[in-house]
């Protein structure tokens, strides 16, 4: 049965299933088996202060909501705001295809979901922004 194979350094801190794990003081490996599981290594976390526009917004939304610092409902309502913005934006059938699974994953409470949909949006726009 194959897995998911996390390399973790020393310290390194990763979200699985709203539990934040810390590794110990020596590298280490670690599998994990069950395929619906929600990974974020808190070191590719987002800031509030990388927030820069409708996609980073919707991301970091549903992130909170993931670790479990925003109510699901409040949640999204957040993400939703800024899906609309970010659907305003792209004018591209593949983008509004990927904000409408962002939008009906966060609808069924599938934040992580959510995240991993809306991730080649941020790149995007992270990228943008550094060009200007």
């Amino acid at each position: 049965m194959p897995g998911l194979a996390l390399k973790l350094a020393p310290r390194e801190q990763v979200l699985i299933n709203g539990v934040i794990v810390e590794n110990g003081p020596r590298r280490t490996q670690i599998v994990i088996r069950s395929e619906d599981a929600a990974i974020l290594r808190l070191r590719e976390a987002l800031e509030e202060s990388d927030v820069i526009g409708p996609a980073t917004r919707a991301y970091y939304a549903a992130q909170k909501a993931l670790e479990g610092e925003m109510s699901k409902p409040g949640a999204a309502n957040d993400i939703g705001a800024a899906l609309d913005a970010l659907i305003a934006v792209f004018h591209d059938e593949a983008r509004q295809r990927i904000v409408g699974e962002a939008r009906r994953a966060c609808s069924e409470g599938n934040f992580y979901r959510a995240m991993r949909c809306l991730k080649p949006c941020v790149e995007d726009e992270q990228a943008r922004a550094t060009i200007i």
